[in-house]
């Protein structure tokens, strides 16, 4: 009986992720994939559980060489930057599948280390290690994929999120509007700004720079993330996001307190939306059953917050595990469903 009751909390929470959030609208999940995803997300942790000395001395190895040499100028070719810490973080994170991309995700984004593009806001380092939980192995040459809201709470492409409207992105040629609801939101304007990704390196470390992501009504700060093994990337120079295998997605998050401290700066003081605490983001409370651990470890990279934070994580990923992309807008394009290859 504890079993089944266990069970149906499991999947009253699962379901609760498609309706609860009035910033985004998550399509509903049947019966039957709400229950697979949450034994494979009950697996996992488990799974995960077995690996923590591997983790634990990787960690160790990773520390020992932790001094922040400067870094070279990101480029456009598919290879990660040198991280910070060469080994992977004991800071595991078994992200659930559940946390599905929302609304606001975009097909074929671009293959780059430095997301901020003209963005305004406090520059974000993130070393993210990515653990097999099948191997307790270091996973090479997955694409890590990250996209977030900027610091006023708007996302590349898209119109403002659902409740109050934020300020306007910075530099943006086009106000931000009030979203329709229901389904894909459609896209708005042609930005790739807080998007892209690169693929882990032979120790199964990444390092990608974006901005500390602004909030919108309903959420509290994070970063959506997608993990792609066996990816293909076009002529182009952009990720086909349906080739190959999506083994994991999820999002990152990060601690109140030290949110408090960047959203004192501006541009994130000219965000207008009301703001959503860790403890009140029902998709981050869901996130963290089972002790699971979905938050940034940060530092700062200098004195103060201008000069930027690093952060880092470790991720435990089934490289067995397959799941879809709901999200039928891509770049530079209206959404049309199916489209393999845009022209950038």
């Amino acid at each position: 009986m504890t079993m089944i009751f266990s069970t149906f909390v499991s999947l009253f929470a699962l379901t609760s992720l498609a309706v609860a959030h009035p910033g985004e609208v998550h399509r509903r999940l049947s019966d039957a994939e709400l229950a697979r995803r949450s034994a494979s997300a009950a697996a996992r942790h488990l799974a995960a559980r077995n690996c923590a000395p591997e983790i634990a001395a990787f960690n160790a190895k990773r520390k020992a060489k932790r001094a922040l040499a400067k870094r070279q100028e990101p480029t456009t070719t598919v290879s990660a930057e040198g991280p910070h810490y060469t080994e992977i973080q004991n800071n595991t994170c078994v992200l659930t599948p559940e946390a599905v991309e929302g609304p606001y995700y975009i097909n074929n984004e671009m293959v780059r280390g430095n997301l901020i593009e003209d963005q305004a806001g406090v520059p974000l380092t993130l070393d993210i290690g990515v653990v097999d939980i099948n191997t307790c192995e270091p996973l090479s040459d997955v694409f890590v994929e990250l996209w977030a809201c900027n610091a006023t709470g708007v996302y590349g492409g898209y119109p403002a999120q659902l409740g109050a409207p934020p300020g306007p992105p910075p530099n943006s040629s086009l106000e931000a509007r009030q979203a329709p609801g229901g389904g894909t939101t459609p896209l708005q304007r042609n930005e790739t700004f807080l998007r892209g990704g690169l693929p882990t390196d032979s120790n199964g470390i990444v390092e990608i720079t974006t901005l500390y992501p602004g909030f919108y009504e309903g959420r509290t700060i994070h970063i959506h993330t997608m993990f792609h093994i066996g990816y293909e990337i076009a002529p182009n120079g952009t990720l086909i996001s349906h080739a190959g295998n999506l083994a994991h997605i999820g999002q990152l998050y990060f601690d109140d307190a030290f949110s408090d401290q960047v959203l004192a700066l501006e541009p994130y003081t000219s965000n207008t939306n009301n703001r959503t605490l860790n403890e009140d983001d029902g998709i981050l409370q869901d996130q963290l059953e089972d002790d699971n651990n979905a938050f940034v470890a940060v530092e700062l990279l200098g004195e103060t917050l201008a000069d930027g934070v690093l952060g880092y994580i470790t991720v435990g990923v089934d490289s067995t595990a397959s799941y879809g992309i709901s999200n039928t807008n891509y770049l530079n394009s209206t959404g049309t469903e199916g489209e393999d290859l845009v022209t950038v």
